[in-house]
């Protein structure tokens, strides 16, 4: 890639300087397919002001929520994913450390080993290959008296818990997690698990889940800004969006939508995190039929124009789209942009006046022509931004967008080019 690209680029990612701190409630749980929340703040900050509302239709870990909410926006989330709603709703609770600590320790002292060892032997054979007998009991007992509880900290605690279940050990055998020593973004599938416990030889260990939790909670509040305003947060299906109640009082009032809608089958959210689905007790392939996670290319494309079509209605006027859209790579020779994909259907059914392309990374090994062009080599996928509106939000003068490396002239040279 030439040096004067790198520059374009850089001067088209301002939000990758990564120069303000990052919320330490984004390391609550590992998330397959999050995007960054540098990218959700600089959007958020330039495309609205406070008080507006923010709405995030695809909320997975609640990146947006975190920054929407920290920048003082309302919020407004939806999922259809259980484990991507109780992050969310973790994310939403305006609580304190303290309160959280407190209530670790009132459950470990309410524990009984002798009622929920039993229980725990009760569990599949998959989980039991995951935790030490002990640490299992313990995870059931939080399961039950989490679960059937609606307060603010036993719903944070929850977001923690999901958080801790897999993970790697640290290099003196200790571990922030419960498990084996395994990945901590994905669970590994049984079948896999059980090869790669003989593989590795482990073993589980006994590891103590109250002082997991309370160690989790003291990082969580390390770097945390305070929820500045209202959040809600929707179990909802973006295909029917309208129809629901909760969401029908938002019509026309969304300042700005910043989200990152499911790849082409890239990610089967719900089978790669079996474990977490166990915790909340989810049937896995129950949750993945109920998703959009696996479509090929002319269903997503149909799939897109239903939400997209809603979501126009829910924007105010002057609202403005943010997508993140990454290409999928079918093979080393084969890739799939669908942002293109996704920016065509908005000008050929002229669902918002206005589609801008940006690219948010691209790889040293591309070949490109330009910027865009011909991804060769390995094939990783690039992330874009499509950004939608009616009006113009890069001819206003009153947006630091014009003062902040994106220019206008530039933003639409690029965009026609990839188009």
């Amino acid at each position: 890639m030439k040096s004067e690209d790198l520059n374009i680029i850089n001067k088209l990612t301002p939000w990758r300087s990564k120069s303000e701190k990052v919320d330490s409630w984004h390391s609550m749980c590992s998330y397959l397919g999050s995007f960054p929340p540098h990218l959700s703040s600089y959007f958020i900050k330039h495309f609205s002001n406070e008080k507006d509302i923010i709405f995030d239709p695809f909320s997975g870990r609640g990146t947006t929520i975190v920054e929407g909410a920290r920048l003082g926006r309302h919020v407004l989330a939806t999922d259809l994913n259980p484990i991507a709603l109780a992050l969310s709703s973790a994310k939403s609770r305006n609580i304190k450390k303290e309160d959280n600590l407190v209530r670790i320790e009132e459950l470990r002292g309410k524990y009984d080993s002798a009622i929920y060892i039993p229980e725990a032997k009760s569990e599949a054979d998959d989980i039991h290959q995951i935790f030490h007998p002990h640490s299992l009991a313990q995870l059931c007992y939080l399961k039950r008296r989490l679960l059937k509880r609606r307060d603010d900290v036993d719903q944070f605690l929850i977001g923690v818990a999901l958080g801790i279940l897999h993970g790697g050990e640290r290099k003196n055998g200790t571990s922030g997690y419960a498990s084996i020593s395994m990945p901590n973004t994905f669970s590994m599938s049984p079948e896999y698990v059980r090869k790669y416990v003989q593989q590795k030889k482990l073993q589980r260990v006994n590891r103590d889940i109250f002082s997991i939790l309370s160690d989790k909670v003291e990082r969580l509040f390390q770097n945390h800004d305070k929820i500045l305003s209202e959040v809600k947060v929707v179990r909802q299906d973006v295909k029917s969006l309208l129809t629901n109640e909760e969401i029908a009082p938002y019509l026309g009032k969304v300042k700005a939508i910043i989200t990152s809608p499911p790849y082409l089958g890239v990610v089967n959210y719900a089978k790669q995190n079996w474990i977490r689905s166990w915790f909340l007790n989810e049937d896995p392939d129950d949750v993945h039929k109920s998703l959009d996670d696996d479509l090929g290319l002319n269903e997503w494309i149909k799939f897109s124009r239903s939400f997209l079509k809603q979501l126009k209605k829910l924007l105010r006027k002057d609202g403005i789209g943010v997508f993140v859209i990454g290409d999928v790579a079918r093979s080393r020779e084969s890739v799939i942009p669908l942002a293109r994909e996704f920016a065509t259907l908005v000008n050929q059914e002229n669902i918002f006046k206005n589609v801008w392309v940006l690219p948010d990374k691209i790889g040293d090994q591309d070949k490109t022509t330009r910027i865009w062009g011909e991804t060769k080599g390995s094939a990783t996928a690039i992330d874009r931004i499509v950004i939608v509106s009616d009006n113009n939000p890069f001819l206003d003068k009153n947006n630091e967008l014009m003062d902040n490396a994106l220019n206008y002239d530039l933003v639409q040279e690029l965009t026609k080019e990839f188009l």
